[in-house]
């Protein structure tokens, strides 16, 4: 998959129980738990799904298929609703 951004009218506040995204075009807050969270950093930082599924699985004792496929929901959550774009 192609790496991915959020759009610069989205700002992310963290806090002891995850994460608030707020779109600006629209208004809208998203709340994330702490584990969306530490992906939805991973994917600031630059990582690659697979290697986010990989250190999930690692830290979460979780076999990485299932990770993957959690992640990729996510992911696909965060891309319907504008969070979410492919980098140019």
């Amino acid at each position: 998959m192609n790496a991915l951004a959020a759009p610069c009218t989205i700002a992310r506040v963290a806090n002891e129980d995850g994460a608030v995204l707020l779109d600006g075009d629209s208004g809208r807050m998203y709340g994330l738990n702490p584990t969306a969270s530490t992906i939805w950093q991973a994917l600031a930082d630059g990582h690659s799904i697979e290697q986010i599924s990989r250190d999930l699985a690692a830290r979460f004792t979780t076999t990485p298929d299932r990770a993957l496929t959690d992640v990729q929901a996510l992911v696909a959550q965060l891309r319907d609703h504008g969070l979410l774009t492919p980098k140019a």
